[in-house]
């Protein structure tokens, strides 16, 4: 045995060598296959269509996982067929179950063979489909491809009807489609078999080269209700065909070159939305509009002109939005109409040529208001009324006031004011949080609530029975009756009226003694007439709509009291009453504010008033102040409050006529200059929100000891010194004047003003 076992023991080593020679082989083999097959692979993507990668990763045959096992064409892309081929076979067969196809975006030029057979028995049996769960097309989507035409065969000129009847015939496919969207193509027409697609509802055909021919087969399709023929070749006169399209509810033919609609448009009746934007309109037939349901109305971009609503136009009651900017539009209505818009949401006017606002009050509903880049001048007070309104815009017009009511629009929460001439230059890039605050702190306070069950129910019923008893007894004349209240001569109604000199005048609380007269009047009984004097000698005939005060009335009331102060504001005063003068040798306060004090004539006759010291004109129409240094004699007068007027200028001898004079308040009016003359010897002057083109630098020399103190220039028309200077407060605006002024002025200033030798310029 042992012989044998020795003869095997070479044999070994050769039969296993052979064996590893055989698995090597065998394994080259099988990766030249694999590396043949990914070459062939390869090189078939390179001549289909759309090669994904050349250098397509390589996949060693000793590791690594094969992606070549068990998937065949993962991407939908199998060697040897269009990758648009796959794709709308895929889609047709989803589409012959949901009624819904899309070929969108896929470079046709013609529509395609799949879709048009998608429907025979062939093309389903192949996509494994039941002729049972086919449905018709109701929705087609074939935009952003190349189509030029659209063939007879496609959209045949032949009823339902008649196509039903024929048995050759294999229907009308597209029959059922209520919505058609071909945008984006290149059609130059469409096919006369469109108005047999009586079920369609919505069809786009924007952007494609239809001429104005192609609305003569669009007329006919009666179902519409959706019509976009946007930036097409439309051009001059609107085919008044279209308006054969009754059921029709949104027309966008924006983008053309449209020069006026039909005149029969009323006749589309129930059309709710119009985009008639970027054409070359210049006016529109308002009186065919009006009788429209119109909901938005968009006409941004033409060749609008003057007024936009022309004719007898009372009121659009549905319209909810209307966009007309970029036109060349002076006014919205004609001048001193207006139009109502109740449901109106949004309005946007922005860069045209408007001139002025119309009246908004029946703008109830409106939200935004878009005004910017026009020439308004001023904010309509009908714009306080809007409640509902959340942002307007008015940048780049000419507004130079802004009114303190909007202060109270609780819901405004963006008000945009850049780029206008504001006399508040700090109110352009203040947000409206801010600017609703520095308003309201303008605003007039409210006349103060009365309880209905207070003391005066009994005066006034004390004052109708003197009325009453007055005519039982048949007295010859009125009988006037002055009712005493001051029981000390001092109330806190002083304190209400002896303002320090840089506040303005608030007027009295009225107390729950109010005057009997103002109870007569409403009982009916004019003989009889009652002022009442408060506490403090204050005389109160504020908001009676007094254009007069008598004089044996005064007369009785200065025998009987001491009047300290006159409240006649809110009322229509067209002149001072002369018959103030009988209060003279007591009178300290006197309010004339909002009245009808008007020009250079509200007084023409010597006025003496010896204690006045301080006196209240503003809110009226005066034109200058010379009437007052003419004729009013008031040597003790200290203040004096004449803003919200039409004062052009101050003139210079204000100061020598009232040598006591140390406040001026003249404030939103229309100075063009202010002189250092005019304001000297004067501790606070402002001249804030005026015409002011340039300020004089000499004005910096009335600072100092016992100059000038406060001085308010904002809100003018110079541009130096500039806002931030003006911000840093009077003795800042004071040194940046001086350091204007001739040398030698400078000089003889710092001489009596030791103290204030430092450098002048900031």
């Amino acid at each position: 045995m042992a012989p044998a076992s020795i003869g095997l023991g070479p044999g070994e080593p050769v039969t296993s060598l052979s064996s590893r020679k055989s698995s090597a082989a065998l394994r080259q083999q099988i990766a030249k296959a694999k590396a043949a097959k990914r070459a062939v692979v390869q090189e078939t993507w390179h001549d289909t269509a759309t090669p994904s990668n050349p250098a397509a990763s390589t996949v060693s045959p000793d590791g690594g996982f094969d992606f070549d096992a068990g998937i065949e064409d993962p991407f939908n892309l199998r060697p040897g067929e269009k990758a648009s081929s796959m794709v709308l076979k895929q889609r047709a067969a989803a589409a012959r179950t949901s009624g819904r196809l899309n070929i969108a975006a896929l470079g046709l030029k013609a529509m395609p063979d799949e879709v048009l057979k998608m429907y025979d028995l062939e093309s389903i049996g192949a996509n494994h489909g039941s002729w049972a769960e086919s449905v018709d097309l109701t929705r087609l989507v074939a935009a952003d491809n190349e189509l030029e035409t659209l063939d007879d065969a496609v959209f045949p000129d032949v009823s339902l009807d008649a196509l039903e009847g024929d048995e050759d015939s294999q229907g009308h496919m597209f029959g059922g489609l209520e919505t058609l969207d071909l945008h984006g193509n290149v059609l130059v027409g469409v096919p006369l078999g469109f108005r047999r697609l009586a079920y369609l509802t919505s069809l786009n055909l924007s952007s494609n080269r239809l001429e104005n021919d192609c609305v003569d087969v669009i007329s006919h399709m009666a179902a519409l209700k959706h019509l976009k023929l946007s930036k097409t070749r439309l051009s001059g006169p609107l085919n008044s065909a279209l308006s054969n399209l009754e059921s029709l509810e949104m027309l966008d033919v924006h983008g053309n070159s449209i020069t006026a609609l039909p005149q029969n448009i009323q006749d589309m009746s129930r059309l709710r939305i119009l985009n008639l934007s970027e054409n070359r309109l210049d006016t529109l037939p308002f009186e065919g509009l009006a009788k429209l349901p119109l909901i938005e109305l968009s006409l941004r971009k033409n060749r609008l002109t003057g007024a936009l609503i022309r004719g007898s136009i009372q009121s659009l009651p549905l319209l909810q939005t209307l966009d007309a900017s970029a036109n060349q539009l002076t006014h919205l209505t004609r001048p001193g109409s207006a139009v109502s818009l109740p449901a109106v949401q949004s309005v946007s006017l922005s860069m045209n040529r408007l001139q002025e606002l119309p009246d908004m009050a029946t703008w109830t509903s409106l939200v935004t208001l878009s005004v910017d880049e026009n020439s308004i001048s001023t904010i309509p007070s009908c714009f306080i009324t809007l409640e509902k309104l959340r942002h307007a815009d008015f940048s780049s017009n000419d507004i130079r006031v802004v009114p303190p009511e909007i202060a109270r629009m609780v819901g405004l929460s963006m008000l945009r004011l850049t780029g206008n001439p504001l006399r508040d230059k700090k109110f352009a890039s203040a947000t409206t949080d801010e600017l609703k605050e520095v308003l309201a702190g303008r605003l007039e306070p409210p006349p103060p609530y009365q309880e209905p069950g207070d003391a005066r129910t009994v005066t006034d019923f004390m004052g109708c029975l003197v009325g009453m008893d007055s005519k039982l007894k048949g007295g010859r004349g009125p009988t006037m009756v002055v009712e005493n209240v001051d029981a000390d001569g001092r109330s806190d109604a002083d304190d209400d009226f002896a303002t320090p000199p840089t506040s303005a005048p608030q007027s009295p609380a009225r107390s729950t003694s109010s005057t009997a007269g103002d109870a007569q009047s409403r009982a009916g009984t004019p003989t009889s007439q009652v002022w009442t004097v408060k506490p403090g000698g204050l005389l109160d005939r504020a908001r009676t709509a007094s254009s007069a005060m008598s004089d044996a009335m005064c007369s009785e009331v200065a025998a009987r009291h001491q009047v300290r102060q006159v409240q006649l504001h809110h009322n229509l005063f067209t002149c001072m009453p002369n018959s103030l003068g009988v209060f003279g040798a007591t009178l300290g306060f006197l309010s004339l504010s909002h009245n009808q004090l008007a020009g250079d004539c509200f007084l023409a006759s010597e006025l003496a008033l010896p204690a006045l010291r301080e006196i209240n004109l503003a809110s009226n129409l005066m034109t200058n102040l010379e009437p007052l240094m003419r004729f009013l004699r008031a040597p003790a007068l200290d203040k004096m409050d004449v803003s919200m007027n039409r004062i052009r200028s101050i003139p210079q001898g204000l100061k020598q006529a009232f040598p006591q004079l140390t406040v001026l308040l003249a404030s939103n009016n229309h100075l063009t200059d202010l002189e250092s003359e005019s304001i000297r010897g004067l501790k606070t002057v402002d001249a804030s929100s005026n015409e002011i083109a340039q300020l004089n630098p000499r004005i910096g020399l009335l600072g100092g000891q016992g100059g000038l103190q406060r001085l308010e220039v904002t809100g003018n028309r110079f541009k130096v010194p500039r806002w931030d200077i003006l911000e840093r407060g009077t003795e800042a605006t004071l040194r940046w004047l001086r350091g204007r002024v001739p040398a030698d002025e400078m000089a003889a200033w710092r001489e009596g003003n030791a103290e204030e030798s430092e450098d002048e310029v900031d």
